[in-house]
């Protein structure tokens, strides 16, 4: 039996650019901490929280994200439920979107927004293109 994974492709919600090469999310990213500034590549498969990146951002750190061709933030006003980070959001091309934490370690994420488990369950029916919807 395989394990069937979501490859999630995302774009940025201001320019609408695709972010999603392959199996990963390109992004630009500030450690204000460490006044650091660079690439920051995460996986687009949903439930990986791998990270590649040059900057040095220790476990715990806040990344601020931006998209890389528009050079707009994705960060929002709103914080992760589980740490107090903000969070970051990029459009899924499903018609939905994901809201994700900004702190290096953290696993805060929701579909769709903060949670609601009937706007989730939609949107995951409609990325795996089943009838349930």
């Amino acid at each position: 039996m395989s394990k069937q994974m979501l490859v999630m492709e995302l774009s940025c919600p201001q320019c609408k650019a695709t972010l999603t090469e392959g199996a990963k999310v390109h992004l630009d990213g500030k450690v204000k901490e460490t006044d650091q500034d660079g690439e920051i590549t995460l996986s687009a498969v949903f439930g990986d929280y791998s990270v590649e990146t040059d900057l040095d951002i220790k476990e715990g750190m806040i990344v601020e994200l931006r998209c890389p061709n528009c050079d707009w933030s994705i960060m929002l006003p709103i914080t992760c439920k589980l740490c107090g980070a903000p969070m970051a959001s990029l459009n899924i091309k499903q018609n939905g979107y994901i809201e994700f934490c900004s702190r290096r370690g953290c696993k805060g994420h929701a579909l769709g927004g903060i949670g609601d488990i009937d706007d989730m369950m939609s949107l995951m029916n409609r990325m795996f293109e089943t009838p349930y919807d």
